[in-house]
């Protein structure tokens, strides 16, 4: 109760704060021009669904990468502090479906249609227009967003965590890590070793790479959306749909990593989108992941096919997250729980869900990330140490 009434009251006060601060801005002749920014959307049983933003543009989509520790801190301010764009129109068409969206307080908008998917996998064109934006300059902004379309072969869904499973955000020691934390570029990153090599296998198919989809959901705010999706692609990481998080109204659910549901809500919707299809679920163990997939493969028995958890701790495993792998086995999901995807490539390997050699390949990027000295809990290339 007294939560739900802190939330009310942050909201309006925030709500408050940005009409003001329009006001004020617009006064004063500072107002930048609106962008259209569309996220990964995807298509399945119940039709598609799309999500994006309408902001003002201040640059940080479009920085360059930079090695400034200060620099980096004032465009992560900038991320964080948007400028949100409400009561805009947004015309979208999406084969011979088409419709109209309006952004929300925090400038989001959505588009969910019934509409049927192409034939081809794996993308399907949205397109969009930003046709009004309340309080700004007449524009029209062409813009276009993608979902994915599952192919009629693909064997499973994958569903893999962001922070700390693929990418060492350090979000929990926001302090010994702040500079990982405030880096703005996908440049200043470094992916976990195999991770690359583990996903592509996955998702490769009898359709080609991209066969099997895999979803990233995690409680990060959509304010990281470009940012990852850059890194992934950068890293050699498989594309697929981002189901993240608004900001909450004291901004600290990504900090202090409270889920409030989140990644139950966002895996059930998965699971009635694809119905006919078993999940892989790969999380890491400092968060709430282990407990969340138990709680899934319970309630859903015979839906999840392994589960993954990376260990990122340096405490006994058993001491941090209890019982929680063998609660997973003892409901007859494989499970494991290493600090490298060696023994998940294995495990892989064993139930055919990935081709032979996998393991190998992810053998050899873990040894090659050793050797190199850069490994994600130690230097960060890109970053200026002192």
């Amino acid at each position: 109760m007294k939560s739900g009434v802190s939330r009310r009251i942050a909201t309006t006060i925030g709500r408050t704060w940005r009409a003001s601060r329009f006001a004020v801005k617009r006064r004063l002749g500072f107002i930048d021009p609106p962008m259209l920014m569309p996220y990964l959307g995807f298509t399945g049983q119940g039709g598609l669904w799309l999500r994006g933003r309408v902001l003002e543009d201040e640059g940080v989509v479009s920085a360059p990468h930079t090695t400034s520790a200060l620099h980096n801190l004032w465009l992560t301010f900038k991320r964080y502090e948007t400028d949100e764009i409400a009561g805009a129109r947004v015309r979208w068409r999406a084969g011979a479906a088409s419709g109209v969206a309006f952004s929300d307080h925090g400038g989001y908008f959505e588009v969910a249609a019934d509409a049927a998917p192409p034939d081809h996998a794996p993308w399907m064109t949205v397109n969009l227009s930003l046709e009004h934006a309340p309080g700004y300059a007449p524009v029209t902004l062409a813009g276009e967003g993608l979902v994915r379309v599952v192919s009629p072969r693909a064997r499973f869904v994958i569903v893999s965590d962001i922070d700390d499973t693929i990418v060492h955000t350090g979000a929990s020691e926001i302090i010994k890590h702040w500079r990982i934390v405030t880096a703005n570029s996908p440049e200043s990153r470094v992916a976990f070793p195999g991770v690359a090599e583990f996903y592509r296998a996955l998702a490769d198919g009898a359709d080609g790479p991209e066969t099997n989809p895999i979803f990233y959901v995690s409680s990060s705010p959509w304010n990281l959306f470009d940012l990852y999706d850059r890194f992934m692609a950068l890293r050699g990481i498989p594309r697929g749909p981002m189901l993240l998080r608004n900001l909450s109204g004291d901004g600290l659910d990504w900090i202090l990593r409270r889920h409030n549901g989140h990644k139950v809500r966002m895996i059930e919707q998965l699971l009635s989108a694809y119905p006919d299809l078993p999940f892989i679920l790969i999380g890491d163990s400092g968060q709430e992941d282990t407990a969340i997939y138990h709680d899934i493969a319970r309630r859903f028995p015979g839906r999840v096919l392994s589960v993954h958890i990376h260990d990122i701790g340096k405490a006994d495993p058993a001491a941090r997250i209890g019982n929680g792998i063998g609660a997973i086995r003892d409901l007859g999901v494989p499970a494991t729980l290493s600090r490298t995807l060696v023994d998940a490539a294995e495990m892989g390997e064993e139930m055919k869900l990935v081709a032979p050699g996998t393991v190998e390949a992810v053998r050899l990027a873990v040894a090659a990330d050793a050797r190199s000295g850069s490994r994600s809990f130690g230097i960060y290339p890109g970053l200026p140490m002192g």
